[in-house]
């Protein structure tokens, strides 16, 4: 993909979707420009407890930090609930609102979850 043009990567995006009959008499007016995003592995890489900072850090009143790049426990980054989840733990806690974080669903807290790993392991 990296050495595709626009044209091409619609053309390989419609045939998965199955609409390249229906798109085809629009090609001529769609503009798909490429872009590579270099840094956006950084997000998955090896880590500590501490790299990253607190939504809220300790002592501000203020300010908050939002975003992929913030700790927030048991969560998995690169998803717009992880930004989300920071936002509202920002705003809920500096305002001191009565309001909930959105709340994470947890598979490793689900039976069913764990045994279905378990079992794919063992394949």
């Amino acid at each position: 993909m990296l050495e595709c043009g626009g044209r091409e990567i619609l053309h390989e995006l419609f045939s998965h979707l199955g609409i390249v009959e229906q798109m085809a008499p629009l090609m001529a007016e769609i503009r798909c420009t490429p872009c590579l995003m270099p840094y956006i592995d950084s997000q998955f890489m090896p880590r500590s407890q501490g790299d990253r900072p607190e939504v809220i850090p300790e002592g501000a009143r203020n300010f908050a930090f939002l975003g992929q790049f913030v700790e927030l426990p048991h969560d998995c980054v690169f998803t717009v609930e992880y930004s989300v989840r920071s936002a509202q733990t920002a705003v809920f806690g500096l305002l001191d609102c009565d309001a909930r974080v959105t709340p994470l669903y947890r598979g490793d807290h689900n039976a069913r979850v764990l045994i279905d790993a378990l079992q794919a392991l063992l394949r």
